[in-house]
C-alpha cells in the first residue's frame, strides 16, 4: 500500500521562497553584470576603432550618458595639454559653462590629476581617465550630481571602468601623435625636421605651379655658432639654438613652416611670397635674433645674429633642389659679405635654360649692426 506524502510544513514554504528570492537576486546580479559587460564591450569596440582624441572624448560623452542612464545630464571631459587642462568635449552643457567650471575648481582639478583620485567638486562628479605612473591621470569624466537624482553605486562604478578604456584610448592616442611627430620634428628645438622640410618644400612647389602662385625659401645661419660651441660648450649651444628657433617661430607668418635644416641652419617655406615679402620675413628674423641676450649654462651673456639667403620659384628655378641651391648661393654671399645680413636672388626672371649666377643675384644687402658673439 503506497505511502501517503505528507503536506509541506510552513518551515518548508518559507525555505523554498527563501530560495526563490536567493535565484531572483542573482539573477538580477547576473542581469546587471551581463549589462555592464555588453556596455563595457560597446565602449571598448567604439573607442578602439579611433586614434583621434577629439573622436575618444565624444564617445566617453555618449557611454557616460549610457552609464548614468540620464542622457540630459551634463557632462564634460577634460584632458591634459601640456602642463594645461583642456576641454575635450561637453554635452548638455554649454562650453562656456564647462569651461568656467574648469577655471574656477583649476586648483583643485589640478590636484585629483596628479593624485588619480575621484571626488566630489563644486557640484559634479569628477572620475580621473587613468595615466601612468609618471603621469596618474590622463584627464578627467566630469559629470553633474547637484540638481539631479543621486548617481546609484552601479552607476559609478560603470563610470570608473569607462574611464580606464578612457585612459589606454588616450595612451594610444598620444602615442601615435609622439611617433608621428618624432618622424618630422627636431629633437632639440621642436621645428619641423629636414625631412620633412624636403617633403613639404615638393608638395609646395606642386600647389605653387598648379595654381600659377609664388613661393619662396629662406636659409638662415647662425653666425659664429662653433665659436660658442667651443667656448661655453655644446649644452650652451643647444641653449642657443633653441632660443633661435623660437625667435624665427615668432617672426614668421602663421602659414610659413619652420625647419631645422640641420647643425645650426633653419630653413623656412614662405607659401604666397614674393621677394618683397620674404626680404620682410627675413628682415623681421635677423631682428629679432639680434635682439636676443642670451643667458648661458656658465653664466655667460652672449648676443647672437644670423645671415639669410633667399630664392623664389622662378622660370628657371621650379624644383625643391633648385630653390634649395639658389637660397643657400646667396646665404653664402652674405656670409662672405660680412654676416648678420640678408641676401636675396634678383627679382626678376633669370635668363632660359641655366641658373641664376652672382651676377643676377641681388645686389641689395640687407645689413644690420654688426655684433660679436
Amino acid at each position: 500500500m503506497a505511502k501517503k506524502r505528507s503536506a509541506p510544513s510552513e518551515l518548508d514554504e518559507l525555505d523554498l521562497r527563501a530560495r526563490i528570492a536567493a535565484l531572483e537576486t542573482t539573477n538580477a546580479h547576473l542581469a546587471t553584470k551581463v549589462a555592464e559587460l555588453s556596455f563595457l564591450s560597446t565602449a571598448a569596440e567604439r573607442l578602439c576603432a579611433t586614434l583621434d582624441r577629439d573622436e575618444i572624448a565624444r564617445i566617453v560623452l555618449d557611454c557616460t550618458a549610457v552609464a548614468v542612464e540620464q542622457r540630459q545630464r551634463p557632462r564634460f571631459v577634460i584632458v591634459r595639454a601640456g602642463n594645461a587642462i583642456a576641454l575635450a568635449g561637453v554635452a548638455s552643457l554649454a562650453e562656456p559653462e564647462a569651461a568656467e567650471a574648469i577655471r574656477a575648481h583649476a586648483v583643485d582639478i589640478e590636484r585629483l590629476l596628479r593624485a588619480g583620485d575621484a571626488a566630489s567638486l563644486g557640484g559634479f562628479l569628477l572620475i580621473p581617465i587613468p595615466g601612468d605612473r609618471q603621469e596618474p591621470a590622463l584627464g578627467a569624466i566630469i559629470v553633474a550630481v547637484d540638481g539631479h537624482p543621486p548617481l546609484s553605486r552601479d552607476a559609478i562604478r560603470r563610470l570608473v571602468r569607462l574611464s580606464a578604456l578612457a585612459g589606454r584610448g588616450l595612451t594610444n592616442a598620444r602615442m601615435l601623435a609622439h611617433s608621428i611627430a618624432a618622424g618630422v620634428t627636431d629633437e632639440l628645438t621642436g621645428a619641423f625636421n629636414r625631412r620633412y622640410f624636403e617633403r613639404r618644400l615638393a608638395d609646395e612647389l606642386k600647389r605653387a605651379r598648379r595654381l600659377g602662385d609664388k613661393l619662396s625659401v629662406l636659409l638662415f645661419d647662425l653666425d659664429h655658432f662653433k665659436a660658442i660651441n667651443d667656448i661655453h660648450g655644446h649644452p650652451s649651444g643647444d641653449r642657443v639654438l633653441c632660443a633661435v628657433a623660437d625667435a624665427i617661430s615668432g617672426s614668421v607668418r602663421d602659414i610659413d613652416v619652420v625647419t631645422r635644416w640641420g647643425g645650426e641652419e633653419f630653413a623656412v617655406i614662405a607659401p604666397g611670397s614674393d621677394s618683397g615679402d620674404a626680404v620682410n620675413i627675413a628682415e623681421r628674423v635677423r631682428q629679432a635674433v639680434g635682439a636676443l641676450s642670451l643667458d648661458l649654462i656658465d653664466g655667460s651673456k652672449i648676443g647672437v645674429t644670423v645671415s639669410c639667403g633667399i630664392a623664389w620659384v622662378t622660370a628657371d628655378i621650379h624644383t625643391p633642389a633648385q630653390c634649395v641651391a639658389a637660397a643657400d648661393r646667396c646665404l653664402l654671399e652674405a656670409k662672405a659679405a660680412g654676416r648678420d645680413r640678408v641676401v636675396a636672388l634678383r627679382d626678376a626672371p633669370a635668363h632660359q635654360g641655366r641658373a641664376p649666377d652672382a651676377h643676377e643675384r641681388n645686389s641689395r644687402e640687407h645689413r644690420g649692426a654688426a655684433r660679436r658673439s
